[in-house]
């Protein structure tokens, strides 16, 4: 007990110095929060952001409706997606090509100039003379000149290691153009999903505008039973609540619309205040259930899928990241060759100025070979293999995760299209009800209960079928793209 309060207080005093606003009574266990001043919650503002770009490329016609295929067109040269993957293609491709570069020979030119002054102090004494004599001299002498060179080295042999990085430099090209490939097929669902969804929402608004017709007419009907003296006052205020019901559900399901609708111009790269008119996806055929890929069709879909030809180009990559590792073990050969030309100015006080001029070739074949290195060339090779192991393993989770997400879209296609023949039935019983239950009212042989009842259900029905044809088309598109076959705008 003794060292948990000891920790206590040194934990309160650290979060006391640390948080000042945060303060402790050893009285009260409760603990107040001061506010932050205003200047600690607020920014410096830089109104450059605000002036947002426009990353529309395609010119929008206001005036023409744009089926599911045209709206993909416009996702692929609009949607930002696309055009980043490119320019990782792009960049993979370059590096691919700088790797290529290195067997070839390298040229350099260089000039070398500089300027150097000196001074010399000599004191010598004659003996052999009748006299003695001491000599005191002194020599100035400076010289500057320019030396400029051309430079070749030409790696010739490093025994697999350039080819080695060559493949796999390749092999990430080869990764990088599939996954531009897949962002391609992830911006065709993402626009053909909210497509649906939008489509579904714009659906529920128009049943539920003809549900608020219907409960108006209900409405009028009431009122003049009760005119006439048939009906009750309590009928027609039920009738009142049905259709501002029904006026509330034509709000909600108009704000669901509005919300699909921007869904869709985000998936096509468009900014939030575009116009564009939408075609109907009415009248698309649903895939019967003889249509579903069993378990054989599922597992050659494996080919198909960029995520995993990607990680397997990766891997390939990593596998010859080895050769690369190991190739450091072996010399290399390399060729070079220098020409050279100096002209230099030479004055010395009291012998004047020489200017000499020389000039010089070489050609000299040089290896290299590495002798002691403290282990890192051998760190290297067992990195190299631990990043292909793990690449390896990376393709097998990649391959398991794949076949797992096809059979569970291949269930999900199922139950969607199990939905929607449940839900058209409900849709052809709820329409005989409320059909039976509205005539029976205006008769005078029914009760408004019955009616209300049946109204709220035949737009519940309606509703459902709708989002349940729309989740069929989702889920349709979904299994393609599972599949690596999202090419096109879905068909059915």
């Amino acid at each position: 007990m003794m060292r948990s309060s000891v920790v206590t207080s040194i934990v309160t005093l650290l979060a006391a110095s640390l948080f000042g606003c945060v303060t402790y009574s050893s009285t009260d266990a409760s603990n107040r929060t001061q506010p932050l001043p205003r200047s600690a919650l607020s920014v410096t503002p830089d109104y450059a952001l605000s002036q947002v770009e426009s990353s529309t490329v395609t010119t929008i016609d206001a005036k023409h409706t744009y089926s599911l295929d045209e709206l993909i067109a416009l996702a692929q040269h609009n949607n930002p997606a696309t055009r980043i993957a490119w320019q990782e293609a792009e960049q993979a491709a370059t590096a691919a090509g700088m790797v290529k570069a290195t067997y070839l020979p390298m040229l350099s030119a260089s000039v070398l100039g500089g300027y150097q002054r000196s001074k010399r102090h000599t004191q010598s004494e004659l003996t052999n003379l009748p006299l003695d004599v001491e000599i005191d001299t002194t020599n100035h002498s400076h010289i500057s000149g320019i030396v400029p060179a051309l430079t070749m080295e030409w790696l010739l042999f490093d025994f697999g290691k350039r080819a080695a990085l060559q493949s796999a430099a390749k092999e990430l090209a080869t990764a990088s153009r599939v996954k531009f490939t897949g962002a391609h097929q992830a911006v065709i669902f993402n626009v053909s999903r909210t497509f649906f969804e939008y489509s579904a929402a714009r659906e529920n608004t128009k049943l539920a505008a003809q549900h608020l017709e219907n409960s108006l007419n209900l409405t009028n009907a009431a009122q003049a039973r009760f005119r006439h003296g048939v009906a009750t006052s309590i009928e027609v205020a039920q009738a009142k609540q049905l259709a501002a019901q029904a006026k509330l559900a034509k709000v909600q399901t108009k704000g669901v619309e509005q919300d699909a609708y921007q869904a869709l111009l985000s998936a096509i790269g468009l900014p939030p205040t575009a116009e564009i008119q939408i075609a109907d996806t009415q009248g698309r055929t649903l895939p019967h259930f003889s249509e579903l890929p069993n378990d054989e069709l599922l597992k050659e879909a494996l080919a198909y899928r960029p995520d995993l030809l990607a990680v397997d180009a990766a891997r390939k990559a990593a596998e010859k990241g080895v050769d690369s590792a190991q190739a450091n073990y072996m010399p290399k050969v390399a060729l070079l060759g220098v020409a050279a030309s100096g002209n230099a100015n030479f004055n010395l006080r009291g012998v004047g100025e020489m200017s000499p001029h020389s000039s010089s070739q070489a050609i000299l074949l040089g290896v290299t070979l590495p002798l002691f290195d403290g282990g890192l060339r051998r760190m290297q090779v067992q990195e190299a293999e631990s990043r292909a192991m793990a690449a390896q393993e990376l393709v097998r989770k990649t391959q398991q995760d794949a076949l797992k997400e096809m059979h569970f879209a291949v269930n999900a296609l199922r139950s969607a299209l199990e939905a929607y023949e449940a839900a058209s039935e409900l849709v052809e019983a709820a329409t005989l009800t409320h059909d039976a239950a509205q005539e029976a009212y205006k008769v005078g042989v029914g009760n408004m209960m019955l009616a209300t009842q049946a109204a709220n259900g035949l737009l519940d029905a309606a509703q459902a079928k709708s989002l349940a044809y729309a989740g069929a088309l989702i889920a349709s598109a979904n299994l393609a793209f599972m599949m690596g076959q999202m090419n096109q705008a879905p068909a059915s």
